[in-house]
């Protein structure tokens, strides 16, 4: 490579990367942090109020009517803004490929209260999903800074999605592997610099927050896993593999169904009675309390039940049950409503709940009782890999959420093996399914048109000097041949680099042409005659 090219490479990317990153990362840390931090305090604060309800039957009926309320201003604020119905990752992940659109700063106001609104109600959703799609919200309000070019815009909310994720979940290498391996589905070097830069200025912005306000950074589940698998208990992540698999299947399989259910059967029952149905029946299930159960084991996103279950004293097998099948069913019910909030850590506690289940059957069958934490864990990270189709995300997940590198061979040989019947089964991962929900009600009765193009790539475009691969393409867009000067050639791998003068056969799939074309000359240039 010549001078000048490392000198064009260190101008047009990795300075623009570095900047826009480190910005970019500093307002998602801070930001996504504090959104943390109130939401965990108002999940404590209805924990505390559901359990003084189970036994004072007049604030139990409050408890009902308030949500009933809740619901209603939930409704209100999804009127205002849209994009905040259903999870906030399938939205970012549209509005990350270009195929959603949305409004940064009215999505961001919207996805921080409506979020509060559900987890002080106690839907069994995270707040994982909400930060990944205000780290995009916050990455969209960067994109509108005076120095941005908008080719950059995607790359940009991209890695403030990535620096939102890995703040929720303290978990940064899962952050950045969350861009390539779930959001865009590839490695380019541009994708995981962005990622990188952003990622590590929002986990140092919350360190730093984190200090300041005298706490103390600990892992996503604090849970003990002394026990450490042998080669003879080899049976056990076997086991664990075809069970989490299967469940995995029925559960894709449950939520693609409640999904087409309410567009189709329940078409007709406005949003705002979906909603209040969730929300009272939420309300209904916290307010239970009989002998060894208690309804609020069932609510809330999951995480604080995760470490609970790892102790094989905390609840009885039936308990587990019984919770798994609520849990099961109402994480599917709440998502399907539309109601605002994330299904990661809910999805989590799924696994974990299987895990606790399976743990209890194999020490009856003689496993050794330090494994039963770890089995939990297992049984948590293959559902992970299974529902969403990324074993690596998962297998580094289950270190960072843990801090414990031991029994890593294990965690593979589960993953692998609910991950490998997903594929034979042939089910669609989970984000993917309720992605294409999303797209449906936004274009509506748009039939997207197939178009072909010829680009001149201008001098000083975005696209000079970079791959194929490299760029953000329009959704649904392909570059099929390259041509310089009399000669052409395929470009199937993504590997060429663009210069001007080069001519490109753009293949598109659109439901708006004209904007596809302006997205195009953004990236290539506008030609001058």
């Amino acid at each position: 490579m010549k001078k000048t090219d490392y000198k064009s490479y260190f101008k047009n990317v990795i300075v623009p990367v570095f900047v826009y990153g480190a910005f970019t990362g500093l307002l998602v840390g801070t930001v996504v942090y504090f959104f943390k931090w109130v939401a965990e305090w108002l999940t404590e604060k209805s924990g505390e109020i559901y359990r003084y309800a189970q036994t004072h039957w007049y604030i139990a009926v409050a408890v009902v009517a308030g949500a009933a309320v809740l619901a209603l201003v939930a409704w209100l604020l999804q009127k205002w803004a849209p994009e905040t119905s259903g999870g906030g990752i399938p939205r970012a992940e549209g509005v990350l490929r270009g195929l959603l659109t949305f409004r940064w700063l009215r999505t961001g106001i919207a996805v921080i209260v409506n979020s509060w609104i559900s987890f002080f109600t106690g839907l069994p959703l995270g707040s994982e999903g909400p930060s990944v799609l205000l780290g995009t919200a916050v990455g969209g309000g960067t994109c509108k800074l005076p120095l941005s070019h908008n080719s950059w815009d995607r790359y940009i909310m991209t890695g403030g999605a990535c620096a939102g994720f890995a703040v929720a979940t303290s978990a940064p290498v899962t952050g950045i592997l969350f861009a390539l391996e779930e959001t865009h589905k590839r490695f380019t070097p541009m994708i995981f610099l962005m990622a990188l830069s952003s990622v590590l200025f929002g986990v140092t912005a919350s360190n730093l927050w984190t200090l300041a306000l005298g706490e103390h950074s600990l892992p996503l589940f604090n849970v003990a896993l002394a026990g450490n698998f042998a080669m003879k208990d080899i049976w056990i992540p076997l086991l664990l593999g075809v069970a989490i698999g299967g469940l995995a299947i029925g559960y894709n399989h449950l939520v693609f169904w409640i999904g087409k259910f309410y567009d189709t059967k329940l078409k007709r029952v406005p949003q705002w009675a979906r909603l209040l149905i969730v929300f009272v029946l939420t309300a209904v299930i916290g307010l239970l309390a009989f002998g060894d159960f208690n309804g609020t084991d069932a609510l809330f996103g999951g995480g604080s039940l995760i470490v609970r279950l790892s102790d094989s004293a905390n609840f009885t097998w039936k308990i587990v049950f019984v919770l798994l099948v609520i849990r099961f069913s109402m994480i599917a019910f709440s998502t399907g409503s539309g109601a605002t909030g994330g299904v990661f850590i809910p999805m989590l506690s799924i696994g974990a709940l299987l895990g606790a289940l399976l743990g209890n059957a194999f020490l009856a069958m003689g496993m050794d009782e330090t494994l039963f934490p770890t089995v939990v864990m297992l049984s948590m990270s293959a559902f992970m890999g299974a529902t969403t189709r990324a074993p690596l995300t998962a297998l580094v997940f289950m270190v960072e959420s843990t801090w414990s590198f031991s029994n890593l061979f294990y965690v593979a040989v589960t993953v692998f093996i609910s991950y490998f019947l997903c594929e034979i089964f042939k089910v669609e991962p989970l984000y993917d399914v309720l992605l294409e929900r999303m797209v449906d009600k936004q274009n509506g009765e748009k039939e997207p048109v197939i178009v072909k193009m010829l680009y001149t790539v201008q001098q000083g475009a975005f696209a000079v000097g970079k791959a194929v691969r490299d760029v953000l393409w329009p959704a649904n867009t392909k570059v099929s041949e390259i041509s310089a000067g009399e000669v052409t050639r395929m470009d199937d791998d993504g590997e060429r680099k663009m210069h001007a003068g080069d001519t490109l056969t753009v293949i598109t799939q659109t439901f708006d042409e004209d904007a596809t074309r302006r997205e195009l000359e953004e990236i290539l240039g506008k030609p001058t005659a």
